[in-house]
């Protein structure tokens, strides 16, 4: 593709380019012969216009230009809005029970993902097409309200529906915990994104669309036994689950819980990349401070716990 003057071809595989909406990206001729030499493809973040003879790729966010061969992608700098890949860990609610799926609200103002029936564990961890009588039984496993993690199975090309699924022992209905939403942009994608911390005191969920899930550990790790079977592996989560639903929660769990919850708050409060790293050093700054879980929001406060973070790019 004919990249534009306003972006030089030097800066593309040095310096990120950064374009604001409506800039032209790139350039191709209509004419087939040419474009099969001097074409594009159309990534996210961008839209084609013809002018004449012309097709001009024009970028639809603000974001930094991203090429490979001829795929062109604006990367949004700084989105409130998730976009899903395959493989994020997400955390949502049910909003609805349909026809052999549920309907998982991610973000706020987003199209709600569908978790299918058939991606969803049956109780005990059994292996079998689901019947008839499963659908009926849908709201007995999943129902209008629940907290469930999960993860991005497919994302449709068309519309970017994202489709989910829990057949993963890690991945089950929330109970018993704290949920603190932030700017999807603010949390970057890692490794593993369910970590115990706090001295192993509290679990924490960081989903990609900007749910972060805190509970208390949940215990009890699961045998590394080489004879035991994904049923029985199946059979002990779902007792922890259980127990970790109907344990109350100790007054020194929760107020770890509480800190942890509120240093979260104070990155999100001044922007800051929420990241396990920075959400310990407010949680421990506040220790040394003396502060109460409450008092770490006086805006005084937050800009205090947080002035010592290293800036993130």
């Amino acid at each position: 593709p004919s990249i534009h003057p306003s972006i030089h071809p030097s800066r593309m595989t040095s310096v990120a380019h950064l374009v604001i909406p409506g800039q032209i990206v790139a350039t191709s001729s209509t004419n087939k012969e040419e474009s099969e030499e001097d074409g594009f493809l159309r990534g996210h973040g961008t839209y084609v216009e013809r002018v004449g003879d012309e097709d001009r790729l024009v970028a639809s966010v603000c974001g930094t230009v991203q090429r490979v061969n001829k795929l062109i992608t604006v990367i949004p700098f700084a989105s409130s809005l998730y976009q899903g890949h395959v493989g994020d860990l997400v955390v949502g609610r049910i909003t609805s029970v349909g026809n052999s799926r549920w309907m998982v609200k991610l973000t706020p103002h987003g199209r709600d993902a569908q978790l299918p029936l058939s991606g969803v564990h049956l109780p005990g961890g059994v292996q079998r097409v689901r019947t008839a009588q499963d659908q009926r039984n849908m709201r007995q496993f999943l129902c209008e309200g629940d907290l469930i993690s999960a993860e991005v199975h497919k994302v449709q090309p068309s519309d970017g529906t994202l489709f989910l699924h829990t057949r993963s022992y890690r991945y089950s209905k929330l109970e018993n915990g704290v949920i603190v939403s932030v700017p999807p942009s603010l949390i970057p994608r890692m490794k593993n994104h369910f970590l115990s911390m706090v001295d192993d005191v509290v679990d924490v969920l960081w989903g990609t669309n900007g749910n972060i899930w805190i509970q208390r550990r949940l215990g009890g790790e699961s045998s590394t036994d080489e004879n035991e079977t994904n049923k029985d592996l199946a059979d002990l989560q779902e007792h922890l689950r259980k127990k970790h639903a109907s344990t109350p929660v100790t007054i020194e769990e929760r107020q770890a819980i509480s800190r942890l919850r509120n240093s979260i708050e104070c990155l999100n409060l001044v922007h800051a990349m929420v990241t396990p790293e920075n959400a310990e050093k407010v949680f421990k700054r506040s220790i040394e401070l003396n502060l109460l879980p409450f008092d770490m929001m006086n805006p005084s406060r937050v800009i205090e716990l947080t002035s010592n973070l290293e800036e993130s790019a």
